[in-house]
């Protein structure tokens, strides 16, 4: 089989289209994993922070004997 009528450059193209793929289907899902994991990070620490504050309203209206507000609705 003879490659005389390829070039080096085509050569070099297709390697380099074939790593950029390759890079690309590696880092993309990658940071696409990453990005969920610190977004399931922050929203579990938010809500635990507004649980918190939560109890803390209840304890001090508890330790002040401050009846529980009516609802705003």
């Amino acid at each position: 089989m003879s490659h005389a009528g390829v070039t080096g450059a085509v050569d070099l193209l297709a390697t380099d289209g074939l790593s950029i793929i390759g890079t690309v289907g590696f880092f993309v899902p990658a940071a696409i994993l990453l990005a969920l994991v610190v977004g399931a990070v922050v929203r579990d620490r938010r809500l635990s922070a507004r649980e918190e504050a939560a109890e803390a309203d209840r304890r001090g209206m508890r330790r002040e004997e401050i009846p529980t507000p009516p609802r705003a609705d």
